[in-house]
């Protein structure tokens, strides 16, 4: 895509750009955004932005030279006044300023994409991506969320000649101002280990001018400089060089264009990854996954019948969570998929507002979808009802009952509760906390829509649907299940910790994994034990995950694996059970996660058919297999807020299933959980259905 290039002058900004162009990007433009002169005075030195680097600024009209590139140039006229965690456009803003700076330069070259140097600022990221989403533009971050160590090791590798010209930290002084990032790095791995300092200065700990790079076909040098003392503060003193008259230098070049410069230039490229998935693979089995035989067991009453649709069940609690399940649209032949689409999120709109909700309260929906080919005619009207901080979404295409486009389950909570003294401690009211990463980078995919990587309420993270994309590409990766476990495994792995430092998937309560085949299973199955496994040292008294595996006919993108999983930060250890429950027809292996602290469980029960039978007694061996195991911890099934109950579509009947479920739990529970009835073509081994049971008391 045609890209402008955001540039400070810094090292970030210009590595980000040399990183676009290695992943077959065209640099068209350069963007900067400079102190305004005020009251008939030069131009400062140096201005206190959230968001953009000022000093040196004097010397950018020379990177336009240097690259042989447009420069475009405005006045930073706002002020920080929307320092909150999300933005919303607020005249008066610096933001703004980026805004009409885009806005023009999009006018003016049509541009696609805009290259963004930040690492790990959420308050930059935030903002930027607000302005693309704004002007229709790709924020490229490729240097999101990279170890600093190793980046800065690799941009002096690649050649990047940069000098720091600010300090503002501990262990940073004036004398190291003009010193080269390959001279100041052994200082900053000590100051690293001895006052925690980022080594790539993304705390403002100092700041960095770059005078060559591969890019450039001249070569900055620096005639005359005066170094100020901005700040003698006896924690950190602030200084930083004005850089007052420069020159440049020509220098040879090897290839025209950007591409060829970078030709030979050892530096993390996307087309990489695949060599980087090797060592995380596991060697794939070709044995039988041992699906159960179809014509094996007979379960009577299965004729299909379109039937009235059931109105949509919905379960609270007293902590704010919600569950609603049942949301279903229609599609006849008189209805586009949009106007199904539409009339599903005013369902669910309607059922969120008769309970007190929005959806904004929304944290997870899971999006069921007869035909994954509608998937970019449902994302378009998704967009227009979740915007800033959307819910997480899992999406899976599943044979739904006749007539059903799509079919909808969300998962909401608002805030119940005021902060309040609880004897020793002040006990404060869950807080939502969103990763809605927008930017195309090398860390993990961007959202193929508006939806949230992850959601975390309190002590839980519920993470979106994860597959297996080149994050710098957007594109499955090639290779088949093995590679796509590695890397979609991985990318879950970085959002959990980019939501908490410290969440590893030992911190994973339950999940689900959806694959496309079922000689898949076995593969995704050793995929996630070895990563639990790399990481056991870890957190040794962690119990095991509860992964339900099963299989679907599609997922987005033609990928052949999707994870999603809940994560719990809590620091009270959650309990870890088993126990098998044999009925009158079948078998029912269950594991229960239960937290005392947070009042949350996770269940899941695996049942197998004994002998022949029909739904009323699978149903009734199903629930009595539960009720059993919640008696031994004094629970009961009035404490489980839904059901997810993924069952093998050639042996039960969706609308008599979910008939039998509601009618029983009824019986069980004066108020019935939110039950979710997924089918699926095959389930591991011979289980006839999967269930995942969200407790809350």
């Amino acid at each position: 895509m045609k890209v402008v290039a955001l540039i400070s002058g810094g090292k970030d900004s210009c590595y980000n750009m040399m990183q676009c162009v290695a992943e077959g990007h065209q640099l068209v433009a350069l963007a900067n955004l400079r102190p305004k002169q005020t009251g008939g005075k030069s131009t400062p030195d140096e201005l206190d932005s959230y968001m953009y680097q000022t000093v040196g600024h004097h010397a950018i009209d020379l990177y336009a030279e240097a690259m042989g590139l447009p420069l475009y140039r405005g006045c930073i006229e706002g002020t920080s006044m929307e320092q909150g965690r999300d933005y919303e456009p607020t005249e008066g803003d610096e933001v703004e300023d980026l805004y009409t700076l885009l806005q023009k330069i999009k006018n003016d070259l049509g541009v696609d994409g805009v290259s963004v140097g930040a690492i790990l600022s959420n308050y930059q990221r935030v903002r930027v991506e607000n302005v693309c989403t704004r002007l229709g533009l790709t924020p490229l971050a490729f240097l999101w969320r990279r170890n600093q160590e190793e980046l800065l090791k690799e941009m002096i590798t690649a050649g990047v000649e940069a000098i720091i010209i600010k300090v503002a930290a501990l262990g940073l002084e004036a004398s190291h101002l003009g010193k080269t990032l390959q001279e100041i790095q052994p200082h900053m791995m000590r100051m690293k280990d001895k006052y925690q300092l980022n080594v790539c200065g993304e705390g403002g700990e100092f700041e960095t001018f770059t005078l060559d790079c591969p890019l450039f076909s001249k070569k900055m040098k620096i005639k005359h400089q005066e170094a100020v003392n901005h700040s003698d503060d006896a924690f950190a003193s602030v200084h930083y060089l004005n850089l007052l008259s420069m020159d440049l230098e020509d220098k040879q070049i090897e290839g025209e264009s950007f591409s060829d410069r970078l030709r030979q230039v050892p530096m993390k490229r996307g087309t990489d990854l695949h060599q980087e998935m090797t060592h995380l693979m596991v060697k794939e089995p070709v044995d039988n996954p041992g699906d159960i035989d179809k014509h094996k067991y007979q379960v009577e009453g299965l004729d299909t019948v379109a039937g009235e649709r059931s109105p949509p069940i919905c379960k609270t609690c007293h902590n704010g969570y919600m569950w609603i399940s049942g949301i279903a649209a229609t599609h006849h032949d008189d209805r586009t998929i949009a106007e199904s689409t539409e009339q599903a999120m005013a369902d669910l709109k309607d059922v969120l507002a008769n309970h007190g909700y929005s959806l904004s309260d929304a944290v997870i929906v899971h999006l069921y979808v007869q035909d994954m080919s509608n998937f970019s005619k449902i994302n378009s009207v998704w967009c227009k009802h979740f915007k800033n901080n959307p819910p997480a979404r899992v999406c899976v295409q599943v044979s739904l009952p006749p007539h059903t486009a799509l079919q909808i389950d969300c998962l909401a909570h608002k805030n119940t509760a005021t902060p309040h003294d609880d004897g020793d401690m002040m006990v404060t009211p869950p807080v939502r906390n969103t990763m809605y990463v927008q930017s195309i980078s090398h860390w993990a995919p961007a959202n193929l829509g508006p939806y949230s990587q992850a959601v975390q309420i309190g002590d839980l993270i519920f993470s979106a649907g994860t597959i297996g994309l080149c994050p710098s590409t957007m594109q499955p990766i090639e290779g088949g299940i093995t590679p796509q476990c590695a890397l979609s495994l991985r990318s879950l792995k970085r959002v959990l910790a980019a939501m908490d430092p410290k969440v590893t998937t030992r911190n994973v309560v339950g999940g689900v994994c959806f694959v496309t085949d079922a000689h898949h299973l076995t593969v995704a199955r050793q995929h996630w034990e070895r990563l639990a496994n790399c990481e056991e040292e870890l957190c040794t008294d962690s119990p095991p995950s509860m992964i339900c595996y099963v299989v679907v006919p599609r997922l987005p993108k033609e990928v052949l694996v999707e994870w999603h999983v809940v994560a719990s930060i809590s620091s009270e250890p959650w309990h870890y059970t088993t126990m098998t429950v044999n009925g009158k027809a079948s078998s029912s292996e269950l594991q229960m996660m239960l937290n005392t602290q947070n009042s949350s469980g996770l269940i899941t029960c695996k049942t197998t058919l004994r002998t022949d039978t029909d739904c009323n007694v699978l149903v009734d061996d199903f629930l009595c297999a539960v009720e059993v195991f919640l008696t031994e911890w004094t629970y009961s099934w009035n404490s489980a807020l839904s059901v997810r109950l993924f069952y093998r579509q050639e042996l039960l009947q969706h609308e008599q299933l979910l008939s039998v479920l509601v009618t029983g739990l009824g019986k069980s529970s004066p108020v019935c959980p939110a039950v979710c009835l997924v089918p699926v073509l095959s389930l591991p081994g011979s289980y006839a259905l999967t269930a995942l049971i969200f407790l809350q008391q």
